[in-house]
């Protein structure tokens, strides 16, 4: 019977175990993961686990059901690999034993960035797991004023989330915006004064800051706040693959089909650098989209059914009563921006290149991002002029680009 080893229990772990029973893997599947918990997902913990009325209740993001493993045999460990010979295809346990596998998985995530000379503390926090949620969620109950080091979607995630419960929040940022990488300069001034709306104040080029911690909260230059949480980025877990002497840049390096340097291992998730796009860019995608699609991809290939790892990424954040969807990749390839107000505040942002949408943006428009995704897909040239007007259905852009480049005359109706 063969044996497939999954190293890391969260999301991407807990899906490819499914996703093997689903495609027909009949052997031995073992989970190893060295959190407590079982595996679950983490959007929840920067907005519901923080704003749950019910300490009891306020979590409930599990990936599956614990039934779930049971019935399809996957046998979850809460254990760490200290060492992978992929010679040998022998996996060594921190509390003793090895695993030996035919394939095995790596699925190790990704962990927070520290900031250097800030530990840890009990004013200072860094959010990346759910029993960090918890710590967080504990302290502020009983705090009035949060500083936080890092404006990306993170940091203003845990904003907003502070700002409900009624918290003082002032946000450093290293750069003069928000997001300047991810998002254009309109999206993200429009993001900025949404949160000043709610009282959120911003402290911009903040590059030299002074963080100390003592007895009753944390001093940022001359400013004193309660707590402190720190939202600087996420490191690639990928020093067991290293130290297995499997090649590693900005995270575990894969092909196309998830596959490592060394034979029989894959890696999928937060901790893989895999080829994307025409030319192949080496890419890194930190996303619950990129953790759910590329590890079923991954098991699909273990057990034989060959297929290529070609996302159209997808982000989502919600912030307030906005949630945003983002749709392509920020890589500054845009040439065009055209945009489609709704009523109470929806939108959806379209960048073109050379007339083909290659990134959108959408605020409260979830049913328009899904009718414009094919277009993005397709990779088709569109009329800029009626992705402008909002009297114009998007579905109809969409029937009518379809059958212009299929060789009819199309009609718009």
């Amino acid at each position: 019977m063969q044996t497939v080893l999954i190293i890391g229990a969260g999301q991407a772990g807990a899906r490819a175990a499914q996703a093997l029973r689903t495609y027909g893997f009949e052997g031995r599947i073992v989970l190893v993961g060295d959190e407590r918990h079982a595996p679950y997902e983490r959007p929840p913990l920067s907005k519901d686990v923080l704003i749950a009325q019910d300490d009891d209740h306020c979590f409930n993001g599990w990936v599956h059901a614990v039934e779930l493993y049971r019935d399809a045999r996957i046998e979850w460990c809460n254990d760490r690999v200290l060492r992978l010979d992929t010679q040998s295809h022998i996996a060594t346990l921190e509390q003793g034993g090895e695993l030996r596998y035919d394939h095995c998985l790596l699925t190790t995530g990704g962990r927070a960035r520290r900031l250097p000379d800030v530990p840890e503390g009990p004013h200072a926090f860094y959010l990346r797991t759910l029993d960090d949620a918890m710590r967080v969620r504990a302290r502020l109950a009983t705090a009035q004023s949060v500083a936080v080091i890092g404006g990306g979607f993170l940091g203003l995630e845990f904003a907003a989330s502070a700002r409900t419960r009624g918290l003082a929040v002032s946000v450093f940022e290293s750069a003069s915006s928000l997001l300047s990488r991810a998002l254009p300069p309109m999206f993200s001034e429009r993001l900025r004064l949404k949160h000043e709306a709610h009282g959120v104040r911003f402290v911009f080029d903040a590059t030299q800051l002074q963080v100390n911690q003592h007895a009753t909260g944390v001093q940022i230059g001359t400013e004193s706040f309660d707590l402190c949480v720190i939202a600087i980025g996420q490191q690639p877990n990928d020093e067991l693959a290293k130290a297995a002497g499997i090649a590693t840049n900005n995270g575990i390096s894969v092909d196309r089909h998830c596959r490592t340097s060394a034979g029989d291992v894959y890696a999928a998730g937060d901790c893989a650098n895999f080829p994307y796009g025409a030319n192949d860019r080496a890419t890194r995608l930190e996303s619950w989209q990129n953790a759910q699609e590329q590890a079923i991809v991954t098991a699909r290939n273990i057990v034989g059914d060959v297929t290529a790892y070609a996302p159209m990424p997808w982000f989502w954040t919600d912030q307030y009563d906005w949630n945003i969807q983002m749709l392509g990749m920020p890589d500054g390839m845009v040439d065009q921006w055209i945009e489609r107000a709704g009523a109470d505040g929806k939108t959806v942002l379209m960048g073109l290149r050379e007339g083909v949408i290659v990134r959108v943006l959408a605020i409260n428009q979830g049913g328009e991002l899904r009718a414009i995704r094919r277009l993005v897909e397709e990779g088709v040239t569109v009329d800029a002029g009626m992705l402008a007007d909002p009297t114009v259905r998007l579905r109809q852009i969409g029937k009518l680009t379809r059958s212009t480049h299929s060789g009819d005359q199309g009609v718009l109706v």
